[in-house]
């Protein structure tokens, strides 16, 4: 029998049905308690049984949160997400959740774990962003955990993250993104601080890229390691970056012959001087120290992203345009971030709603 009723005492039943068995072979038993008549209680016993069979009721069993988060969402994100993206999220779950939620059972998991969690997170110092991140990962696991039907609803949604205000962004001027530009010239990373500046590309998404998705003929490249299929996409290439790419794999043949079995042979345009992927890290820190070297240590790697943004969006460029080149999801998401630090777009609009409707044209 799949299924049966129990009475506890008067006006009050226990429902048990079974759920199936666990990863250890283990049978799982879904339980109910219902106050009411016994008649009451065969209904119930009955929509219980339709829902097990349905996948709508979770089938707790013996794992924690933490054993969740560390055996089964992050491998289960490992080919979903970039490499970047993965180790941060390893990071935040072994180092911020695991050791202060992480014993919980997944089953037993409620909003006020999660919500110590933060708040210890903020005593301890933590900024509300890296706070806000930890938040985001646990809601993002437990929304899988309900597709993988371990838990019926999702905790997080009664867990109150704190409020993140946006940064303000450092956005470099032309002249100071060629100053760079020219710092980095004799550096091992001369190459993707030219990209950067001129394709707008995220330091994950060059650091990843491989000669096999760049054709210099046509003077474009593929981004095809990148967080969403918006952020997939083909950049056009200047003839700056073009020059210094036909010099980069010139330049990286005869270090090939060099290294000779050495060579590891990973396509990558961005390599560690043998073929091997460059850390991502080590390109932000060499950049810190051109900056501070010229004066300018209040830019990060990654507002050369935002210079290019800023100064294409400057020259007359359309939006939609620009927010392709980012690969945004969306243009209003562009023109959210840039609008503010663009105070004459207003204006253009409004003066070219009213040249429309008089019918004249510029």
């Amino acid at each position: 029998m799949r299924g049966y009723i129990r009475q506890r005492a008067a006006g009050s039943f226990t429902l048990e049905v079974s759920g199936g068995f666990d990863d250890a072979g283990r049978r799982i038993r879904i339980t109910r308690t219902i106050h009411g008549s016994e008649r009451d209680a065969e209904k119930a016993l009955t929509k219980l049984q339709r829902e097990v069979d349905e996948g709508s009721v979770a089938r707790a069993g013996t794992d924690t949160f933490g054993s969740y988060l560390v055996d089964r969402w992050l491998p289960h994100m490992r080919s979903r997400v970039g490499a970047e993206t993965w180790s941060r999220y390893k990071s935040i779950v072994r180092v911020q959740i695991v050791p202060r939620c992480g014993r919980v059972k997944l089953s037993a998991l409620r909003p006020h774990h999660l919500q110590r969690t933060l708040d210890q997170m903020l005593a301890e110092g933590a900024a509300p962003a890296s706070v806000h991140k930890a938040y985001r990962v646990m809601a993002g696991s437990l929304r899988q955990a309900i597709r993988w039907q371990l838990v019926a609803t999702s905790p997080a949604a009664g867990a109150s993250p704190p409020r993140v205000s946006r940064p303000k962004l450092r956005i470099p001027d032309t002249a100071e993104m060629r100053m760079l530009v020219d710092a980095a010239a004799d550096t091992p990373y001369a190459l993707p601080i030219l990209l950067a500046a001129t394709t707008g590309a995220r330091r994950g998404e060059l650091v990843a890229l491989r000669w096999r998705d760049v054709d210099l003929d046509g003077a474009t490249a593929s981004i095809v390691a990148a967080k969403t299929d918006t952020g997939r996409r083909t950049i056009h290439l200047p003839s700056s970056a073009v020059a210094a790419l036909r010099r980069h794999r010139r330049d990286q043949a005869e270090r090939r012959l060099l290294c000779g079995q050495a060579w590891q042979d990973t396509d990558l345009v961005v390599d560690r001087g043998d073929g091997w992927p460059v850390n991502p890290d080590s390109v932000s820190h060499a950049f810190a120290e051109i900056a501070d070297r010229v004066g300018l240590g209040d830019v990060r790697l990654h507002d050369l992203r935002h210079g290019f943004a800023v100064a294409l969006l400057r020259a007359g460029v359309n939006v939609k345009v620009v927010s392709e080149a980012l690969g945004h999801s969306r243009t209003a998401f562009t023109m959210d971030v840039y609008a503010h630090v663009l105070p004459g777009m207003g204006e253009q609009v409004a003066t070219a709603i009213e040249n429309a409707l008089e019918g004249r044209t510029r």
